[in-house]
């Protein structure tokens, strides 16, 4: 089999998770939201349709929406790594430098969102996102762009990131008979996910994790 893009990178090649600190700005899906109960259901469609093997879900509780994404350990290149911070700096000290800079871009309160497309990648399965209306899209623009500028970087595609809940990651690959199927199951999720309804998002956060398990609102211990 051929293991997924993030194998190596966020997990191990036996599935478990490895070290990959960083930082972010989320909005959590939360019990008592309904696009909570819908990625419930998502993650039942996988695991009953034969072919859970092929990913590495995650935690129920890890579910959130990334507004803006921070700054990874892993990741210091200067498409990824703003100028005006050194690309030695500790994590701590990275953390310092992006929650500042989320604080002084001025974090709005939930969003209104709408569910949009299933994707099922080399990489992982998304469950994309829109906002519900102009008004919603306003908001979250006006805040990345202020988030960006504070931060002192306009990653790769700022301009038409595409909001989604992570249901989980790919451990293999699906190839030949499998991939039919795959491409079956994110057709049914699709279908599923159709005229769901709009829902808010937890307040964005400033997020901290050690792996792709855990997001933290406050800050975790960096080794």
């Amino acid at each position: 089999m051929t293991y997924g893009k993030e194998i190596g990178r966020k997990f191990h090649e036996d599935g478990s998770i490895r070290h990959y600190p960083g930082n972010t700005c989320v909005s959590d899906i939360v019990p008592g939201c309904s696009a909570y109960d819908v990625m419930l259901e998502l993650h039942q469609m996988v695991m009953d349709s034969g072919l859970a093997k092929y990913f590495i879900m995650l935690p129920a509780d890890s579910y959130h929406m990334t507004v803006i994404r921070g700054l990874n350990d892993q990741v210091r290149t200067d498409e990824f790594w703003p100028a005006n911070l050194d690309k030695n700096a500790t994590m701590d000290e990275v953390d310092d430098y992006v929650s500042a800079a989320i604080e002084r871009a001025g974090i709005p309160g939930p969003v209104r969102m709408k569910f949009a497309t299933v994707n099922i990648s080399a990489s992982c399965c998304t469950v994309g996102l829109v906002p519900a209306d102009e008004s919603q899209a306003q908001l979250l623009k006006e805040f990345r762009d202020r988030a960006a500028d504070e931060i002192g970087l306009r990653l790769p595609r700022h301009d038409n990131y595409r909001f989604h809940i992570s249901l989980g990651y790919m451990h293999y690959v699906a190839e030949g008979e499998d991939a039919v199927k795959m491409e079956a199951l994110k057709e049914k999720m699709n279908a599923h996910i159709a005229n769901q309804p709009e829902f808010y998002t937890t307040p964005p956060y400033m997020a901290f994790y050690d792996d792709m398990l855990c997001f933290s609102p406050t800050r975790v211990p960096r080794k």
